[in-house]
């Protein structure tokens, strides 16, 4: 049975811009099976509750034909939503969003705040930028259904949706071991990070999983100049892309995969429009890494 996913789709015209406010066919703002678009990526909550609800807020849009489709007025839903505490059944007048606008609504009313201007093209760095979403581009979660959860955001170049159902081969109980796992996790690899410091770079620091000023001020830089020359260190940042959804071996092997998600992380979540793939020493990369920024 295929995964249902909710979305905006298109106007009564089967155009982006100009149609009449609100949902005139039941078909702008609406639920579907899963299709491959294809996708890009699939942004996962980190928290169980925050995916139901995100799915929840989905479903309700669907429901409510006040709601219609307008690049135009992409934002007056939001607008609706945020003046209505974020009952998006509640709303009664007519109103209008896109594909990322919608989804921005949805986070939102989950309790994650993000900005109501979101479109594809930023809209995974600035989800993933709050902590509390991961991104996933392995090809399983992005050619078939198998994998997904219900509160997931799809991503395809110029398209966004939510994820409704599970997939027949998502992990039972959903989100919630991440939820339960996601700061103690954290907690854990900072740790091992400020191990590695004291151990490599004679850092001197408290060994107590707290990213503060000292740890970010003993950072050091790290590329494929130094490739496994420090080893220990390299397997902590290893460690902490992958935590953010950035998945790379944790070898201690500083070499093209790790460039290569560096990369994406600087332009994705730090804002960097020529990423280098060096992690500089106390600048911006470590910052969003250890959540300073």
């Amino acid at each position: 049975m295929s995964v249902k996913i909710g979305h905006a789709s298109i106007d009564e015209r089967g155009k982006a811009r100009g149609g009449a406010a609100g949902d005139q066919t039941g078909r702008e703002v609406c639920t579907r099976n899963w299709y491959n678009k294809p996708w890009i990526a699939v942004i996962r909550p980190k928290s169980s509750t925050a995916a139901e609800k995100i799915a929840k807020a989905m479903e309700a849009a669907c429901a409510n034909n006040n709601i219609g489709y307008d690049q135009n007025e992409r934002t007056t839903l939001y607008i609706k939503a945020k003046a209505n505490n974020w009952n998006i059944a509640g709303i009664k007048s007519k109103c209008e969003t896109d594909c990322s606008a919608l989804v921005a609504v949805c986070v939102n009313a989950a309790g994650i705040s993000v900005s109501k201007d979101i479109y594809t093209g930023n809209e995974k760095s600035a989800l993933v930028a709050t902590g509390k979403f991961t991104a996933h581009t392995e090809s399983k979660y992005l050619t078939t259904d198998n994998y997904l959860k219900r509160g997931d955001i799809l991503l395809a170049s110029g398209h966004t949706a939510v994820v409704l159902s599970n997939g027949s081969k998502a992990t039972a109980g959903g989100n919630a071991n991440a939820d339960a796992s996601a700061p103690d996790k954290y907690k854990e690899i900072i740790r091992s990070l400020q191990t590695a410091l004291n151990s490599e770079y004679k850092a001197g620091l408290v060994v107590d999983g707290v990213p503060g000023s000292k740890t970010f001020g003993a950072t050091p830089t790290l590329n494929k100049k130094t490739r496994a020359k420090k080893p220990k260190t390299v397997k902590a940042l290893q460690s902490l892309l992958t935590y953010y959804g950035y998945k790379c071996d944790v070898d201690g092997d500083f070499y093209t995969a790790t460039e290569k998600m560096v990369k994406s992380f600087q332009r994705e979540v730090v804002g960097q429009k020529n990423p280098d793939g060096e992690v500089t020493a106390k600048n911006a990369t470590w910052k969003k890494l250890l959540k300073l920024s």
